[in-house]
């Protein structure tokens, strides 16, 4: 777990600084957010700027990429987890209000030297409009992902833990409509002349929509197959489970090289296109994008292509915009208290984990799971073992150095865990029909009178 948020660390910090130094290079002449004439991109006081601003990139990441050293000491799971959280929204919180500085004293710059465009008047190309998504991939370029998701949807069915199935054809399902909706998107996203040239316009649209809707197709299909991936290995064993596990790796790294290049690429090609136009075209946009966001309530665009070239954002001039934005920032906040108060009753709480007989039944308990209820007479074997088996493919739940809770499928057969890493022995309680629960205390020695109480009730129960 330690080594696997130390590296999450290094790549937002490599994620970090890229995004930062994009924006210090021109594009469509708009250079930290603001629109600048040609022979003004070249100016000394503008190269001056631009230099201080990725000396503090790099003085960010820097600091940033020592402190990620803290992720490989031997700390709790819930002091491990709270210090990521801190250390993501430290990160972020301090590249961004870098980037608005920096946009305010590019903005400080252009006013004192008198360098305000003039803002054109808005040149609709009927031609265009019409012809906008010609280049656009055909909808059925979705069939493959289409497919994928008929697979999973499948694979969940043929889970024996129908909760987890209906979760996992859930999530698939939700994930498909997410792309066909940003598909829609896409091909709804309106149109502008952007150099006075109705043939390069023509032509910037149309590698925009060919470039976004492949990136849509793309991801949406390799999505559908990540999720896929880890349905097909809850029943797989020994070298397939490895070869699995490697393609997931490898298809989430495909994944994020593929999304940069491609848009890379399309920025590259963009300009190359706008160079003779030598100006491009000033609708007065400098005044809407504040903050490093997009806020225009006059603008009816609910998504708008950044103005990077590697995104599309949000218009927060909008109430639906807005309506987005608070409710992903609600999620993230709840999703950052409900995954480290869990962790701190695991770590620090004597009873997180407990094993209780009443009456006629036995009942486990622990934090991130629901209760498991298992009936005394569906009990066919009680025992104590040194180590859990091998192999194990979480299903939901957690899954760390120091605990096993949750769902899980061993050797292919649906378990529950709740497990304290750092406790033996394990009682192991297989059932008729139901799954096969791993259970310690934090305490031995509960673990132990818990499976002397079981025995005990099970032999004269027969």
């Amino acid at each position: 777990m330690t080594y696997l948020f130390f590296i999450i660390a290094l790549v937002l910090c490599g994620t970090t600084a890229f995004g930062l130094r994009l924006i210090s290079k021109p594009h469509k002449n708009v250079l930290l957010e603001n629109t600048l004439a040609p022979e003004h991109l070249d100016d000394p006081s503008v190269h001056s700027l631009i230099t201080e601003f990725r000396k503090r990139i790099l003085q960010i990441v820097g600091t940033f990429s020592v402190a990620s050293l803290l992720f490989l000491f031997n700390l709790s799971d819930s002091i491990i987890l709270t210090l990521f959280w801190l250390y993501m929204a430290a990160l972020l919180g301090t590249a961004y209000l870098v980037q608005v500085h920096y946009i305010g004293k590019m903005r400080q710059l252009i006013l004192a030297n008198g360098w305000e465009l003039p803002i054109d008047p808005i040149r609709i190309d009927t031609k265009l409009v019409q012809a906008k998504n010609k280049r656009m991939l055909p909808w059925y370029s979705l069939v493959p992902a289409g497919i994928l998701l008929m697979i999973s949807l499948y694979q969940a069915w043929q889970l024996p833990d129908l909760s987890t199935g209906y979760l996992m054809g859930g999530v698939s399902l939700a994930t498909f409509a997410l792309f066909v909706y940003l598909w829609v998107i896409i091909s709804r996203l309106p149109v502008r002349g952007i150099s006075g040239d109705s043939a390069i316009d023509q032509h910037i649209n149309d590698l925009t929509k060919r470039y976004w809707s492949l990136l849509i197709a793309v991801t949406c299909t390799i999505t559908l197959l990540l999720l896929t991936v880890p349905l097909a290995s809850m029943s797989a064993t020994g070298a397939l489970s490895t070869i699995l596990l490697l393609l997931f790796v490898v298809l989430v790294v495909f994944l994020i090289v593929f999304t940069f290049f491609l848009l890379l690429d399309l920025r590259k090609k963009q300009d190359q296109l706008l160079e003779p136009a030598a100006q491009p075209r000033y609708y007065g946009e400098d005044a809407y994008w504040r903050y490093g966001f997009y806020i225009n309530p006059n603008d009816a665009r609910l998504f708008v292509p950044d103005r990077v070239g590697m995104n599309i954002g949000i218009n927060l001039g909008k109430r639906s915009g807005q309506i987005v934005a608070g409710i992903t920032a609600v999620f993230l906040l709840v999703l950052m208290v409900g995954t480290i108060i869990p962790m701190y009753r695991l770590d620090f709480a004597p009873d997180a984990i407990t094993g209780e007989v009443q009456g006629q039944e036995v009942t486990f308990d622990a934090p991130m799971t629901g209760k498991t209820t298992v009936s005394l007479a569906d009990i066919e074997t009680v025992e104590l073992i040194e180590a859990l088996p091998s192999p194990r493919v979480r299903t939901m739940g957690v899954g760390t150095a120091s605990y096993q809770i949750g769902k899980f499928t061993v050797a292919g057969d649906p378990a529950r865990m709740f497990v304290d890493r750092n406790s033996t022995p394990i009682l192991k309680v297989t059932t008729k029909d139901g799954p096969t629960v791993f259970y310690t205390n934090k305490k031995a020695a509960e673990t132990t009178d818990l499976y002397e109480e079981l025995v005990q009730k099970v032999s004269s129960a027969e």
